[in-house]
C-alpha cells in the first residue's frame, strides 16, 4: 500500500511539475528566487531574460539580457550569443539573437557594434525541418569617441552592406522589434 501512495504522490508532483515548468508567470517566480540565493549566476538571467520576453515583458527581459551578459563577461564565459525568443510570423520564423562577441561585450571608442541578430527562416515542413535560413538583419549602434551615435538595422551583405533604416540609438526592444518586423514583412512578402 505504502508503495502505490508513493508512486500515486510521485505522479501528482511530476505533474504538478510538468504544469508549473510551462507556466512563465510560475517560471519566473522560480528563476527569482533562485537568483536571490545565486545573484552572480549568468545562467540564471539568462533564463529569466527568456521568460520575460515570454511574457511579453520584453524591454525589461532585454535589460536582464545585458545583466546576464556583464556577469558572462565577469565569469571569464565567452558564450557567443543569448536567444531571447521567436518571432513567429506564418510561414517565416524570426530567431533573436543577443550577441555577446568581443565588440558588444567591449565597445571600441569608433566603429559598429550588433547586439541583435535577427536570423529570418523559411519555416520547415515540420518540427524536425528547421527549415531555411533567408537572411540575417542586425540591430547596430555606431560608436563615436565611446558613446552611441547612430542605431539601425542593416545587413552585411559580402563586403558591402545595406542600411534598412535608423533608429533613435535610446530605442527601446519593443521598438526595434517592430521595425524589424515590419522590415521582415515587407523582404519577404513573396516568400512561401
Amino acid at each position: 500500500m505504502k508503495i502505490v501512495q508513493f508512486v500515486a504522490i510521485a505522479v501528482v508532483l511530476a505533474t504538478l511539475h510538468s504544469h508549473t515548468a510551462e507556466d512563465p508567470a510560475q517560471k519566473l517566480k522560480e528563476l527569482e528566487s533562485q537568483i536571490s540565493k545565486a545573484p552572480d549566476n549568468p545562467m540564471l538571467f539568462y533564463r529569466k531574460s527568456q521568460c520575460l520576453m515570454t511574457l511579453g515583458k520584453r524591454n525589461e527581459g532585454y535589460g536582464v539580457a545585458k545583466d546576464a551578459m556583464a556577469l558572462f563577461v565577469k565569469e571569464g564565459d565567452n558564450l557567443a550569443w543569448m536567444m531571447l525568443e521567436q518571432i513567429d510570423l506564418g510561414h517565416i520564423r524570426v530567431d533573436v539573437h543577443f550577441n555577446m562577441g568581443p565588440r558588444e561585450r567591449k565597445p571600441p571608442e569608433m566603429g559598429i557594434i550588433r547586439p541583435l541578430s535577427f536570423r529570418i527562416w523559411r519555416k520547415g515542413k515540420d518540427e524536425q525541418d528547421i527549415g531555411e535560413l533567408l537572411e540575417v538583419i542586425d540591430f547596430e549602434i555606431g560608436v563615436f569617441n565611446g558613446k552611441p551615435s547612430t542605431a539601425a538595422l542593416g545587413q552585411m551583405a559580402g563586403e558591402g552592406h545595406a542600411n534598412f533604416g535608423i533608429l533613435d540609438t535610446a530605442s527601446t526592444y519593443d521598438q526595434i522589434r517592430e521595425r524589424l518586423i515590419d522590415l521582415v514583412r515587407e523582404r519577404q512578402k513573396g516568400t512561401k
